[in-house]
């Protein structure tokens, strides 16, 4: 298995867009600064990561996977508490179940092994919140799991409308769901299955982008984010991407980010 980005290891030019094509098998994730277009199979996935203090390495952890038969694709995100070790550990268990997994399109099984791994190996006081896409290139279909991760955005190409891509409120169901990882013991997840069209873009990101403050110390929030999305470039994963980034860098003006930003748009291409 190949991994490109190994958690860990610094960039040369960290904010540089570097389009790369990931191969049958092949594997990139990253915990680092970086800017980078990725084409899948029958997506594009544009990253936008930015660790926050002087440490590279920062708690959002991202993983970009194809199989071996270059039919399912697997985009996650997943913002781990704390910092150093912990994301590290965290890191290395995404990336054995990730290839455990590698040609599963769903992700319940992925999501309660990763939940034994972080209460197992990072033990009490550290949890993680995490968002994982499984994409089957042939069929078209997008299968979204959510452990206590901000809900992810969709826009709809042929409608030019965006919306959020969330599960039923647990409120409506009468128990428990989208528990972070590591928290519960015997924990299920739930999944959402759309079927995006040609143009159409969904947005993951965390917490430290819809949680961005304004000079006024004003948070950006869920409404904010929404709107910004609203007002951007959605003709391509990469101008989306871009123009978020510096969309939220304008809404903090002179503030620096208070935590990790990560930002993944995926675009899926022309059949």
């Amino acid at each position: 298995m190949n991994a490109k980005a190994a958690f860990g290891e610094p960039n040369e030019n960290p904010m540089q867009s570097v389009p790369q094509r990931l191969a049958c098998a092949e594997t990139w994730a990253s915990n680092q600064r970086a800017a980078s277009l990725v084409e899948l199979p029958g997506l594009t996935a544009w990253v936008h990561s930015v660790p926050v203090g002087t440490d590279h390495a920062g708690g959002d952890v991202h993983y970009l996977s194809v199989c071996p038969s270059c039919i399912v694709s697997r985009i996650a995100l997943a913002d781990v508490s704390g910092h150093g070790q912990a994301v590290a550990v965290f890191g290395e268990d995404l990336r054995e179940l990730m290839q455990r997994y590698l040609r599963d399109l769903e992700q319940i099984a992925l999501m309660r092994d990763l939940n034994q791994a972080v209460r197992d190996e990072l033990g009490g006081g550290h949890y993680a919140t995490m968002v994982a896409v499984g994409w089957h290139g042939r069929r078209g279909l997008a299968v979204m799991t959510n452990a206590g991760h901000p809900a992810a955005l969709w826009y709809r190409a042929s409608r030019d409308e965006w919306s959020w891509l969330e599960t039923q409120p647990a409120s409506e169901r009468g128990r428990p769901a989208g528990v972070p990882l590591g928290l519960l013991a015997d924990v299920t997840y739930d999944r959402l299955v759309i079927k995006p069209q040609s143009g159409d873009l969904m947005v993951l990101y965390s917490d430290g982008v819809s949680e961005a403050l304004s000079p006024a110390g004003n948070e950006l929030g869920r409404d904010g984010l929404m709107n910004m999305a609203r007002a951007l470039d959605a003709s391509s994963a990469e101008a989306l991407g871009t123009q978020f980034a510096s969309a939220l860098r304008a809404f903090r003006g002179d503030g620096k980010p208070l935590d990790d930003e990560t930002i993944i748009v995926m675009r899926r291409n022309d059949t």
